[in-house]
């Protein structure tokens, strides 16, 4: 099946950052999720990436072929109502949240069936009011949950390389997804409790880093290793060493989302990291003290805020 049209529920960093590209491809093909309060709000301020404002559609209201869910996750249960109208037949719904159980939660309303696994690594977008900022995209990772890409994902592929989104088809894609939770787990929460960015926690000898940030990022990583091996997911030590990679490249006054949250005295996506973290250690009997403290002190700021 050919893609045509698009829906981005999520007009945050990463929702705005495949939009923009999109629409520079082909803007009648792509409309942005906004109903009541928001639409008007859009309407009247506009969205801007790196300070240009872009003329997109809104929609909301009938099918599409191609939903792209990028809202934080405590906005989830409402975007899965709100995308309702939009889910037709044969629409694909490609969910780019953090974490490991968004495309479950929209399976079990729209149908598994609809929904690559997918992810997004390597951006420093930063998103504040109605504008995203960026110096790199990254790159969206797909595939099947079994490795057993089909029509579904290739016409994702299709309609990726005709509006220049870049991506990755995966086979591995499970294996994948764990690897970005990794990262979640470790750079968002310890960036966000301690309020630092990306340079804080790299290892390429620049003047910000810090060794102490950089441990306890690790610290917590090595946790989520340990709850992937015993979920059958085969990471390793070496994850966090490939991590480096992409980290470095980073901008080292960017933030991550979470730390942007945190600084932006917003809710953060602690339930979908620490918390989730905890009910694995209970499953498999595994102690994550790093992410029971972290959970604790997310918790703490989240209701210092006021």
């Amino acid at each position: 099946m050919a893609i045509n049209s698009v829906l981005i529920a999520g007009a945050g960093a990463v929702g705005l950052l495949a939009a923009e590209t999109i629409y520079h491809s082909d803007p009648q093909c792509v409309s942005i999720l906004a109903k009541g309060e928001r639409l008007k709000r859009y309407r009247e301020k506009g969205l801007k990436v790196n300070g240009k404002r872009l003329d997109f559609r809104f929609g909301g209201d009938s099918p599409v072929d191609l939903i792209i869910v990028a809202c934080k996750f405590h906005h989830l249960s409402q975007i899965i109502e709100d995308i309702r109208p939009c889910v037709g037949r044969d629409t694909i719904i490609l969910s780019l949240l953090n974490g490991i159980s968004s495309e479950d939660i929209i399976g079990a309303v729209y149908g598994r069936e609809r929904l690559p696994l997918g992810m997004i690594i390597g951006t420093d977008a930063f998103h504040s009011g109605e504008e995203t900022t960026y110096t790199l995209k990254g790159v969206i990772n797909f595939g099947d949950a079994d490795g057993k890409n089909g029509e579904r994902e290739k016409s994702i592929a299709d309609f990726f390389t005709r509006t220049g989104v870049p991506f990755a088809l995966r086979e591995n894609m499970r294996r994948m997804l764990w690897y970005k939770y990794m990262i979640n787990v470790g750079a968002n929460q310890t960036t966000a409790v301690l309020r630092l960015p990306y340079g804080a926690v790299q290892n390429k000898g620049g003047p910000g880093e810090i060794k102490e940030a950089r441990l306890l990022m690790e610290k917590a990583m090595q946790e989520v290793i340990a709850a992937a091996n015993a979920e059958g997911i085969d990471l390793n030590e070496q994850d966090i060493a490939e991590w480096y990679r992409t980290l470095n490249l980073l901008n080292p006054a960017g933030y991550t989302s979470m730390a942007q949250d945190v600084l932006a005295g917003r809710k953060t996506e602690v339930e979908m990291f620490s918390l989730q973290m905890m009910e694995l250690g209970r499953q498999h009997g595994i102690p994550v003290p790093v992410n029971e403290t972290l959970y604790l002190q997310l918790r703490a700021i989240e209701q210092s805020y006021a």
